[in-house]
């Protein structure tokens, strides 16, 4: 499937004009929020990533090498070592504990991998299976491991990612496959 350069005229972001119209159908109202923390493109790491992905396609890139793109950002930033992304739960919570930035850098990564498999379904109409499994790896992680870590540490209240995990994964099952 190929990008579409109507979906990146100007690099417009969240407009409805400028995306797939599958992704429009699907994609809830406060999906196209900037300033919702929920929406994919609602953080400072969303909205980068978003960017980034944009300007990879206005630059010719392929639906086939997309998850490298992705990968070089993250590279970029150093944030979250790899090798966390397979641990154990019990692994991740004492990195958490570690050191307090640790939390933000890992909610900067799961907006990064979930803003990557929606940006290409915004932008070509599809997901690369590869982004889509970071993307459903990342909501996992933050529902069963940094909620739970967030209630502990600072008593937030339970469940809330829900929405946003519910919605992401509803978007993403409604997304063919590209790549």
């Amino acid at each position: 499937m190929a990008t579409s350069s109507r979906f990146l005229d100007g690099l417009d972001g969240l407009a409805r004009a400028t995306s797939h119209p599958a992704y429009v159908a699907v994609a809830p109202d406060w999906f196209w929020a900037a300033d919702d923390p929920r929406a994919p493109f609602g953080s400072d790491d969303g909205h980068d990533t978003l960017r980034h992905l944009e300007e990879y396609f206005f630059d010719g890139g392929s639906d086939d090498e997309v998850p490298g793109a992705l990968v070089e950002l993250l590279d970029d930033w150093a944030l979250v070592p790899e090798e966390l992304w397979d641990a154990a739960p019990e692994t991740v919570v004492a990195w958490l504990d570690a050191d307090e930035p640790h939390v933000r850098f890992l909610h900067g990564e799961i907006d990064a991998y979930v803003a990557a498999a929606v940006a290409h379904f915004k932008v070509a109409g599809g997901v690369h299976p590869q982004l889509r499994a970071w993307a459903e790896r990342a909501c996992a992680l933050l529902a069963t491991v940094v909620d739970p870590w967030e209630q502990r540490a600072y008593g937030a209240g339970p469940g809330r990612y829900d929405e946003r995990v519910a919605a992401v994964r509803t978007v993403l099952a409604a997304t063919p496959a590209v790549g």
